[in-house]
């Protein structure tokens, strides 16, 4: 998986460059702006419960196409003037892409270590690289990947899992049912601590993520909009992904003094006024795309958004606990027949040229 998706040359995410509907998936921020709109609307809330900090530093990870940052810095530009918006992104074809899509000044790619305010991970933490174990007589073996008789890719049992996996089931509690199969991730408590040695001293990061808990046989590929689980076919040409481990998420971030919190990605939005953004666009592109955020079924039921606080005691965030929102000044809708670009272009003229505030 790690060299699928992130070889320097042929990794799937070294490469890539389409996203919504000319790509292989399709995340909540490409679906409609309104989430990254929303999201604006958390990051304010912080700004506020940190008593305005100046500048304000906000850090998203794996930005992908820019999707989420342009429309949140598009509500909050006015509202928060001195921001500064870091883009940590590991694949150079996507750095490229986010750099044509924002203009912005406040918008940055250096400077990704230093600590921020305001922390954004939307859908990151499921692409790290797991590994695939089965219980056999109560012992922990690992799926390695192999070659078959007809010399093609297959998995592979071994005898024994490495110390880690064992490791790994010690500290949460649990072990599964035997013959089960389940992805693991080790590099997740790394990744949660890196991501605490970039929270400044008082901030918020906010973790969006499909999760299993506990760990499961979770590994999914997506390729033209197609939903698979046979990662060993169509290799760097197709996205890989596994569901985060919450428990394990939310223990080492326990473990590194952070304060966390969860709730499903519909209350989130919900939380952050989506009734009234609901009310406002009544397209039938937008009415379907907005539904498609808030399923239960779907994204809305199946993506937690885990908050994760440092030095914020009493504070609860907004899309956690709700806020009463002011109505927007101004929500342009969406044609039937408008592409996502054309309405990207049509929210940033509407934003630029309103001075109103929400």
């Amino acid at each position: 998986m790690q060299a699928a998706l992130y070889h320097p040359r042929f990794g799937y995410y070294t490469n890539l460059r389409g996203f919504g509907a000319s790509g292989d998936f399709i995340t909540s921020p490409e679906r409609h702006p309104a989430f990254g709109w929303l999201l604006g609307r958390q990051a304010l809330d912080v700004w506020e419960a940190l008593e305005r900090p100046r500048p304000f530093k906000i850090l998203e990870l794996g930005a992908g196409s820019g999707a989420l940052a342009e429309p949140l810095m598009l509500f909050l530009r006015d509202e928060v003037p001195d921001t500064a918006y870091t883009l940590d992104e590991v694949s150079p074809s996507l750095r490229s892409v986010q750099q044509e899509r924002l203009r912005g000044q406040e918008f940055r790619w250096e400077g990704v270590d230093e600590p921020a305010h305001f922390i954004v991970a939307n859908e990151v933490a499921d692409a790290l690289p797991v590994h695939r174990v089965v219980v056999r007589s109560r012992r922990f073996s690992e799926l390695h990947v192999g070659l078959d008789e007809h010399e093609r890719l297959s998995w592979v049992e071994t005898d024994a899992a490495r110390p880690e996996v064992e490791a790994y089931f010690e500290a949460l509690h649990y072990k599964p049912p035997e013959g089960e199969v389940v992805d693991v991730c080790l590099e997740l408590g790394e990744w949660v601590k890196n991501l605490s040695r970039r929270l400044e001293a008082r901030g918020v990061a906010l973790v969006i993520d499909y999760t299993a808990s506990p760990p499961r046989d979770s590994l999914l590929t997506y390729y033209r909009h197609t939903l698979g689980s046979d990662p060993l076919v169509r290799l760097g040409q197709q996205d890989i992904s596994a569901h985060v481990d919450l428990r394990t998420l939310v223990r080492v971030a326990i473990a590194e003094k952070l304060q966390p919190g969860a709730t499903a990605q519909r209350g989130l939005l919900f939380n952050l006024g989506f009734a009234q953004v609901q009310a406002r666009l009544k397209g039938p592109t937008d009415r379907q795309a907005l539904a498609h955020l808030v399923d239960p079924d779907g994204p809305g039921g199946q993506i937690a958004a885990v908050f994760l606080l440092r030095g914020l005691p009493g504070y609860r965030p907004a899309g956690a606990v709700g806020r009463d929102w002011p109505e927007p000044a101004r929500l342009p809708s969406l044609p039937p027949d408008q592409d996502e670009a054309d309405f990207l272009s049509q929210w940033r003229e509407a934003f630029t040229a309103s001075e109103e505030n929400w």
